[in-house]
């Protein structure tokens, strides 16, 4: 049998301490979904949890997380921070549960699903990979719990996957936009009918990251409300907003990319081509990088 390990109710912003540093708990603890309890009761894991003033981080006993565990209450609150002032949601106050694991393996064992990142948007609980080698997308499936639990029926999976990885704001360490702008350069974009309205057919990495950088050329054309309406409406329905014909809107969507980023430096679409969007091939892992 496991043992869950919980901790106190902290009273600041980060982190106090936990349970097994001997703390008391001063309040009882917070309700947790039936969902998060299934996690939890996994016969495969023991659990270490982490309670800060809006989060509760669940780590497996011997995982990178608990070896790491000191930068992931900041981490936690700053990432729910950051997805509530992007989505402009400053009144949710569900306690979110992150739970951090090593491979995907342990995804699948938890999820049934070998993603990287799992969201339980009912519950406000999201599983994540996390290791040495690539970095969890906290903000990219918390903006699942976010919109997808408080928000109106999305127009389809390209407004859902667009918008979190918007949030998200990274892929192997550079922006997105510089990613898309690459793939602009090489022929691989989509047409907007194609993205908006058979989005789970492409690629994938083109797909979200195009669909991102769609984001967020309405949002510096139209400002942070159009988010919600294309939420609604679907990446098809962005033409319209702006007055324009689909091919018009094309164009102005790739010399948008061309005259705010960059391309690529050299190796970096190759590694995060075969690497995925977690690994960082712009902060010093050249052993990511392919060889020349």
């Amino acid at each position: 049998m496991t043992t869950h390990h919980s901790s106190s109710l902290c009273r600041s912003l980060i982190l106090c301490c936990l349970v097994t540093a001997g703390c008391i708990p001063s309040d009882p603890p917070r309700s947790q979904s039936a969902e998060v309890q299934r996690l939890l009761g996994d016969e495969r894991y023991e659990w270490v949890t982490i309670e800060t003033l809006n989060t509760r981080i669940h780590l497996p006993v011997g995982s990178y997380a608990q070896a790491n565990r000191d930068v992931l209450p900041e981490r936690a609150e700053e990432s729910r921070a950051a997805v509530l002032r992007l989505l402009r949601e400053s009144e949710y106050t569900n306690t979110m549960e992150l739970f951090y694991v090593d491979s995907r393996q342990d995804m699948e064992n938890l999820t049934g699903s070998p993603a990287t990142g799992f969201a339980y948007y009912r519950d406000a609980a999201v599983v994540l990979v996390f290791n040495e080698s690539w970095r969890a997308f906290e903000r990219h499936e918390l903006t699942h719990v976010v919109t997808l639990g408080t928000w109106q029926t999305p127009a389809g999976p390209a407004v859902v996957e667009g918008l979190a990885t918007y949030v998200d704001g990274d892929c192997g360490g550079y922006e997105h936009g510089r990613i898309t702008r690459t793939m602009l350069d090489m022929g691989a974009l989509l047409q907007l009918e194609t993205l908006g309205g058979d989005f789970r057919r492409q690629d994938d990495l083109v797909a979200y990251l195009q669909a991102a950088s769609t984001m967020e050329f309405m949002v510096q054309r139209l400002g942070p409300d159009v988010m919600h309406l294309l939420w609604i409406r679907g990446l098809r329905a962005a033409p319209g907003l702006l007055e324009t014909s689909v091919g018009d809107f094309e164009s102005q969507f790739e010399n948008w990319l061309s005259s705010t980023y960059d391309p690529l430096p050299a190796g970096a679409w190759d590694a995060i081509r075969n690497g995925g969007c977690g690994i960082d091939t712009a902060g010093g892992r050249v052993d990511l990088l392919p060889e020349r």
